[in-house]
């Protein structure tokens, strides 16, 4: 999926949420001028800063990079044919491949993740909460001043607001299924208590 059909998909949603461009902007923690660029197509946004503009608005991540109305009851996603939705020569060169973009109404978006030795650290922050499971090679990653090294079959559950980083140790490429948990779908309602 290419930039300028995630940022018309960010525009379309932000206008029909009724949020100005410097509202949307500031609630995501980005500057006007960052999130015009998205919304243009002009840059390539991390997942991160993507989450963030979701939560700022209250759309579900999926909503950004749908290019169809059907809506199935069930995704399935066959190995190698996820969707690619970061790619190689993006800012950090992480590379994601969606495995449920399609599914509506869910609050949990599973990418699987691929990281090469020479892709630089990059440090993120965003809503939500985080899960990931290692696969293969070995990982360097940061928690705010915790730093562990993970391997195949470790898995980390952690808090996304804290900054995180990530970066690939040794010679082989790294590549583990990351889980984004949004705090709330778009169109939610809240939980009513039953009375007794």
């Amino acid at each position: 999926m290419d930039e300028k059909t995630v940022g018309a998909n960010i525009r379309k949603w932000r206008q029909k949420k009724g949020s100005s461009l410097a509202e949307a902007a500031e609630r995501a923690g980005l500057t006007k001028s960052t999130l015009s660029k998205i919304e243009n197509g002009l840059i390539s946004p991390p997942i991160s800063t993507v989450l963030r503009i979701g939560d700022a608005l209250q759309v579900p991540l999926a909503e950004f990079f749908s290019e169809s109305n059907d809506r199935p009851n069930y995704v399935l996603t066959r190995k190698g044919q996820g969707e690619r939705i970061t790619r190689d020569g993006s800012q950090f060169g992480y590379a994601y491949e969606a495995l449920a973009l399609a599914m509506p109404g869910k609050t949990m978006e599973p990418f699987l993740l691929t990281m090469k030795p020479t892709d630089p650290p990059g440090t993120f922050q965003h809503g939500g909460e985080e899960f990931l499971y290692m696969l293969e090679g070995r990982m360097e990653f940061t928690i705010e001043t915790d730093t562990m090294v993970l391997e195949p079959g470790d898995s980390l559950y952690f808090n996304p607001r804290l900054p995180h980083t990530a970066r690939a140790l040794g010679s082989k490429t790294v590549r583990y299924l990351d889980f984004f948990v949004q705090d709330e779908p778009a169109g939610a309602k809240p939980k009513r208590s039953k009375k007794r």
